[in-house]
């Protein structure tokens, strides 16, 4: 009974995500604007475990932190998340680029996800050897999966919706999305 107070006590703090920005399709000078705000959220929009930030740890040269205790980590955004005149999200992350995510509120099912726990990859909730996107959706704490930021729920070549919720390493996993 604790643990379910605390873990619904945890999902009503307000967090800040860091790739809440709209799509405008703005190249600011073709320059990425320098991030300013938490540095407790990865690309991916995964909460750097409680104990860490975004950083150039052990000397990489790209910011990232551990997402939980059984070493798993992500890349962090060193620019803002935003388009820059493709159909993805991305942001630099030291001298490299990565896909990342925006303010993703619904899962596949089309739920909405609880306000203060937007779609991410938080690892070892549900898989500890992959980074599935998904999401809260009630406070009974029943989850879904959600599409990848990069990912959106689409037709493409098909008669059905699908997006992609899981990107590991190479290999990449779908589901059926409602749009």
């Amino acid at each position: 009974m604790m643990y379910i107070t605390i873990a619904i006590s945890l999902l009503l703090i307000p967090l800040r995500c860091v790739q809440a920005e709209e799509h405008n399709n703005t190249t600011d000078n073709d320059h990425p604007v320098p991030l300013t705000e938490s540095k407790k959220f990865t690309a991916g929009n995964t909460m750097c475990r409680w104990n860490e930030e975004c950083g150039f740890h052990q000397g990489k040269k790209y910011s990232w932190c551990y997402t939980d205790y059984s070493d798993n980590w992500d890349y962090c955004c060193t620019t803002r998340c935003r388009y820059l005149d493709e159909n993805y999200k991305w942001c630099q992350s030291g001298n490299q680029w990565q896909y990342c995510g925006s303010d993703l509120k619904k899962d596949i099912n089309g739920r909405q996800c609880l306000q203060n726990f937007p779609c991410g990859t938080h690892m070892n909730e549900i898989s500890s050897d992959r980074s599935y996107f998904w999401c809260y959706v009630d406070l009974a704490l029943n989850w879904d999966f959600c599409c990848a930021p990069h990912s959106p729920c689409q037709m493409g070549s098909t008669t059905y919706y699908w997006c992609y919720i899981e990107v590991y390493k190479t290999i990449t996993f779908w589901k059926p999305c409602k749009p």
